[in-house]
């Protein structure tokens, strides 16, 4: 069921009143009727109707009435003058954001990191696990600064992309990076993985049987885990989908300190209002647990960690944009901000997928538009190997996958 017209209308807007530039506007529905729209520091009260597609917004002096002309665009009349609101996607990025990337992590990190095993030689299969891709281990703080630790799953096709190699960068990962933001939280947190290599849905009881009872995947994780406990700096841990929480059940059972960090469990950010229906649990479970960590973990943005909670739908304005300093510096500007697609129609979430039939080696990439072409990048024993055009020819990159 897709979300009602006055949900998905929410989002940030250009504004145009009587034919001049007025702005950026934001608008936000905490329920199918109820909302607001905020304007160069007005905010109009709003009602809306669903079934006319309308907004009615109230403020002393001021109304404004808007209609949905389609998802990215509303046109209406604001105190009688002509007014129209255009979506607006891939906000650039400040300079000196884009002046920072990811840096390598601190020696004793990257000694755990690269201590990570071989799945494929410790599986011992070719069918649990899409091995070729590679790990993908981690996003965020890992020099002892972060005060969220989030586990999720396992790493999804825009994770594995050459150019990211990061955990929770996809429609997950905005998804995750939006939770961070209502919790005032810009950069002290750090993001890892219940399992190292991507797993294929119809394995998980094989996937789950790795988790429990391989020793070498248990034991790097656990000391991946337990390198960023012993900093002393987390206040809360959060374990994101059915994996995760079994993962964080037997990193407890292994280490007596983690029971020190108060930890939320809450759904896999993919489960979050997943039909559009609104109001369900996994939704509520996760305004819950903003309330409860925002009592508990000091913000890097107070304001932010005062803002609006999550309403009775999951709506654009939920989903935050990966930062340039959780991303390698190679990654192109669209990396870790799918608005684009999100607006798009047919809509879709990531820039990356698996080719169907799945030859279990192949990643396709559908950039941002303007910024590059279609291409079909191919791994072998967890390295990158090289990409085609979609008319099938060679497509020389560097390393990373950046076309050259």
């Amino acid at each position: 069921m897709a979300a009602p017209s006055t949900i998905g209308a929410c989002g940030c807007f250009r504004v145009t009143r009587a034919g001049a530039v007025a702005g950026e506007a934001m608008l936000r529905m905490r329920s199918v009727t109820r909302g607001t729209l905020s304007l160069d520091g007005q905010e109009w009260a709003l009602t809306g109707n669903r079934t006319k597609k309308t907004f009615r917004g109230k403020r002393p002096g001021s109304v404004l009435e808007l209609k949905i002309t389609n998802r990215n665009l509303l046109k209406g009349t604001l105190d009688g003058t002509p007014v129209e609101l255009a979506r607006i996607v891939l906000r650039p990025i400040p300079a000196d954001e884009w002046a920072q990337s990811d840096t390598a992590p601190p020696p004793a990190m990257q000694a755990i990191l690269d201590a990570t095993p071989d799945y494929r030689a410790e599986v011992g299969d070719t069918s649990t696990f899409w091995y070729h891709f590679g790990n993908v281990l981690y996003r965020g703080r890992l020099d002892g600064s972060a005060r969220v630790l989030g586990i999720a799953s396992d790493p999804g096709p825009t994770e594995c992309l050459p150019f990211v190699r990061r955990t929770l960068v996809g429609d997950s990962g905005q998804k995750t990076q939006g939770f961070l933001a209502k919790l005032g939280l810009t950069h002290s947190y750090v993001l890892v993985n219940a399992f190292a290599v991507a797993l294929h849905p119809g394995k998980v009881t094989k996937g789950l049987k790795v988790l429990r009872e391989n020793l070498a995947i248990m034991q790097a994780r656990h000391a991946l885990y337990d390198g960023l406990l012993s900093t002393g700096g987390l206040q809360a841990i959060v374990a994101f989908g059915d994996n995760a929480h079994r993962a964080y059940d037997l990193w407890k059972a292994s280490n007596p300190a983690v029971a020190g960090v108060p930890v939320v469990k809450l759904a896999h950010p993919a489960a979050v209002d997943r039909t559009g229906s609104g109001n369900d649990p996994a939704l509520k479970g996760w305004a819950r647990a903003v309330t409860k960590l925002r009592a508990i973990v000091m913000p890097d943005d107070m304001a932010a960690a005062r803002g609006p909670n999550y309403g009775a739908f999951f709506t654009e304005v939920d989903y935050a944009r990966v930062p340039r300093w959780d991303l390698p510096r190679q990654a192109p500007a669209y990396a870790g901000d799918d608005s684009w697609g999100r607006a798009a129609s047919p809509r879709h979430n990531n820039c990356s997928e698996r080719p169907s039939p799945d030859d279990t080696k192949s990643l396709l990439l559908t950039p941002a538009p303007g910024q590059g072409e279609f291409l079909r990048y191919r791994f072998q024993n967890g390295r990158y190997v090289g990409a085609k055009r979609r008319n099938g020819t060679a497509q020389a990159t560097d390393a990373f996958g950046i076309p050259t």
